[in-house]
């Protein structure tokens, strides 16, 4: 038996979010904090992590799906491995922070409607991005693949 142990590389300040793991297309478990471990026989593995579910739209069944997910392929799985995720929004993280503080300063001080159109766009451009990449939203690496678990 091997260990597989996931790690989700985070900020100290975004939040601590449930995420299910599925080994080979089935359900493994929920990662409830920022590591995981399972034990499994050696071995190559196609791994996906997502988070996220779905909103019911009526008594119908139809629903929305907001989960976000990455999957990799080919992971080996010999004495110990570690696979390492984190969202690929680093870069829009960063800009969404400061148009935060920009409009937290615009309830004090009037700003032109400059900031406004480009706010709002700069959001949609986000959201067509985020439903463009949902599939693989985190970006998967094996980190270690020998010695102890984390």
């Amino acid at each position: 038996m091997a260990i597989l142990t996931f790690l989700h590389k985070r900020r100290f300040y975004e939040a601590r979010l449930p995420h299910l793991v599925f080994i080979d297309g089935l359900y493994a478990g929920t990662m409830r904090g920022d590591t995981m471990q399972m034990q499994l026989p050696t071995g190559r593995y196609k791994v996906r992590v997502q988070f996220g579910g779905r909103i019911p739209l009526g008594r119908s069944g139809r629903s929305i799906d907001l989960s976000v997910s990455s999957t990799c392929d080919d992971v080996e799985v010999k004495k110990a491995a570690t696979l390492c995720f984190h969202d690929r929004e680093r870069l829009w993280n960063l800009l969404f922070d400061l148009d935060l503080v920009v409009w937290v300063v615009s309830l004090f001080v009037p700003l032109t409607r400059i900031y406004k159109i480009v706010s709002d766009v700069f959001f949609a451009v986000w959201l067509v991005r985020l439903v463009v990449i949902r599939k693989r939203y985190y970006k998967m690496t094996v980190c270690e693949t020998a010695g102890q678990p984390i």
